[in-house]
């Protein structure tokens, strides 16, 4: 149960310097009986939330782990649940399923309890990112299939509309109460939007030569993590600041995708190899690295925090897909990362190489 789980990390860190570790070590975190696990959020005390499958292979439960292993964070009566962001206090947020089991609830997990958020006329919704100040970001229908970018903030429910079109999505909030995300133009198109703290949104519009955009994650400088698609319709992972695109570029492959930035501008996502596998990268400011696998051939990076530590997923040996974690090796003195709370330290696995 949550209450009896609930641990914290109690980390002492050992960090590089900011753009200083090229390599990284990377953990298998196991999962939560089954095959499958991904991780979606990290807080900067390493606690890490996601998604793992049980032993019966297909009731898929939200997790939080920590220094004492994973642990299932239970739903909201039903038997379905997910977990996408975790703030500094260890709130985290994401769906699940009440006893009805009608319809997802957008949901928060405290050390008590996991507790359903309020939603717009729709009645169902999904929770994606929560700040230290506890306001919470993703999205709730409003109806006749669509939905709606949504805030939630001292038991209170804000729509935060669209573009002038039917749908939109909101994926992070950064610590000024800046939330990003996708929503829908007039004339149809997807496109990477930016919500202020008084609710306000504009468009981040797409890449050069492209039709839309998306963005997922936002640090506390304004700088967000965007995918949006190029003239020849392939999507690419891209850095916004100040009106202005960064495109990452890929491994040499066809496509690239970013999740998230932290507060030194470094994002984590996937890229593509010219045959078609793909890792997740870390981006540093200048150049992407990759972060190879545990194993397998794919890896995706979907979280970052301030120490640099990564969350995300890959494929293991055996063809199965687990929550990972990578942490910054520093060189040239050959210094892990020491997570003394964890008691741990990612074994270094073979990369497989296009």
């Amino acid at each position: 149960m949550i209450g009896a789980s609930w641990r914290l990390v109690g980390a002492v860190v050992l960090v590089c310097a900011p753009g200083f570790a090229a390599q990284y070590d990377v953990l298998d975190l196991g999962t939560l009986g089954g095959t499958f696990s991904r991780a979606w959020g990290i807080n900067d005390v390493g606690q890490i939330v996601g998604e793992s499958l049980l032993t019966d292979g297909e009731t898929s439960r939200a997790f939080l782990w920590d220094s004492a292993g994973m642990w299932d964070l239970g739903t909201l009566g039903g038997p379905q649940g997910v977990a996408y962001g975790i703030n500094g206090a260890g709130h985290a947020v994401g769906w699940s399923q009440p006893i009805s089991q009608a319809s997802v609830m957008p949901t928060t997990w405290t050390p008590a309890m996991a507790s359903a958020l309020p939603t717009l006329p729709g009645g169902s919704g999904v929770a994606w990112a929560c700040n230290d100040a506890g306001q919470v970001v993703g999205r709730s229908s409003v109806g006749g299939g669509h939905s709606h970018a949504t805030q939630w903030e001292d038991g209170c429910v804000t729509d935060l509309t669209t573009l002038g079109g039917y749908d939109s999505i909101a994926y992070d909030i950064n610590q000024c109460g800046h939330v990003v995300g996708q929503a829908e133009a007039t004339d149809g198109r997807d496109l990477a939007a930016l919500w202020d703290e008084h609710g306000a949104i504009r468009s981040l519009d797409a890449l050069v030569g492209g039709s839309w955009s998306a963005a997922r994650g936002i640090n506390n400088f304004g700088q967000v993590a965007v995918t949006g698609d190029t003239a020849e319709a392939l999507a690419r992972a891209a850095l916004w600041h100040d009106g202005q695109y960064t495109e990452l570029g890929t491994f040499g492959g066809d496509e690239s995708w970013a999740y998230d930035i932290n507060n030194l501008g470094q994002v984590v996502g996937w890229a593509e190899f010219s045959n078609g596998i793909y890792h997740g990268f870390f981006y540093d400011g200048q150049q992407k690295h990759d972060l190879g696998t545990l194993g397998g051939l794919f890896s995706s990076a979907v979280a970052i925090n301030d120490h640099g530590w990564i969350a995300g997923w890959s494929q293991t040996l055996d063809g199965d897909t687990h929550a990972a974690l990578w942490t910054p090796v520093c060189e040239p003195a050959g210094l892990a990362v020491v997570l003394l709370g964890l008691g741990i330290i990612g074994r270094r696995r073979p990369r497989w190489r296009a």
